[in-house]
């Protein structure tokens, strides 16, 4: 940082006045909720990230933001297909984070990834070690400037890192968010 001439006690006193507001907005950002899907293996199976999806589930909802899984809000009573709920779900939420590695959390991704109403909002996680693969090929071939993006990680042990990059993530829209005073 460059040296800079100190303030005069006229300029200290109005930073004195302005410094409690800056700290008041701040705190207001952390305050703002981003509305998070989770996609992908369920908590429940060995799928290390179905205990991922759980450990962001918990960690979003603690750091204020609505956080769900779609086998939270499907409701099996409808007559209307799960495909078509989650449809429905997916246009209402800021962000949808899919973790495909099991059979359905691939087909869940692949049934919605292609669908202009909600691709933008989608952020994909894919693991470099199945690029060459049909269902990564896929995907990767939707993701555009106006479509999903997508997080790559090399195997299990970057687990942290996706969660990182998910974090990250969320914190930008919540920004985004109070740039448009709360919306977006």
């Amino acid at each position: 940082m460059l040296p800079a001439k100190p303030l005069k006690p006229q300029a200290l006193k109005l930073f004195d006045r302005i410094k409690p507001k800056i700290q008041k907005e701040l705190v207001n950002l952390t305050e703002i909720p981003v509305s998070v899907l989770l996609w992908g293996p369920s908590p429940d199976s060995i799928d290390e990230l179905g205990q991922l999806r759980l450990d962001l589930r918990d960690e979003l909802r603690e750091n204020g933001h609505l956080a769900l899984f779609s086998e939270e809000i499907v409701d099996t009573s409808l007559p209307t297909s799960i495909r078509i709920q989650q449809l429905i779900h997916a246009q209402e939420f800021d962000i949808i984070v899919s973790m495909p590695s099991t059979a359905g959390s691939i087909g869940e991704l692949h049934d919605f990834a292609g669908d202009r109403r909600i691709n933008s909002k989608l952020v994909v996680c894919l693991n470099e070690e199945y690029l060459g693969g049909y269902s990564n090929q896929s995907i990767q071939a939707f993701c555009t400037a106006l479509t999903l993006e997508a997080i790559y990680y090399k195997g299990i042990s970057e687990l942290p890192i996706i969660k990182q990059a998910v974090l990250n993530h969320i914190q930008r829209i919540r920004e985004v968010k109070y740039f448009y005073g709360g919306r977006i």
